[in-house]
């Protein structure tokens, strides 16, 4: 399930075309992604991440909090 993906691209206001030409890929792979067709590599996870300022695991849909939690 990586509807945490699609969410967060709303949530920052941006198109799949932006955030496809901000992270280096094409707009069909980031579709795929976000419908859980495919997965990203872990570099483009953490592009995204970096984006959207949020953690890897809450945009893979296997964590519950968005942000990391700091001490």
């Amino acid at each position: 399930m990586r509807m945490n993906m699609k969410a967060e691209r709303a949530r920052c206001g941006l198109s799949a075309s932006e955030v496809a030409k901000r992270i280096g890929v094409s707009t069909n792979t980031l579709l795929r992604w976000e419908s859980g067709e495919n997965t990203p590599l872990s570099e483009n996870l953490m592009k995204l991440a970096r984006l959207y300022n949020c953690t890897p695991d809450y945009l893979l849909g296997v964590g519950n909090f968005r942000t990391r939690i700091t001490c």
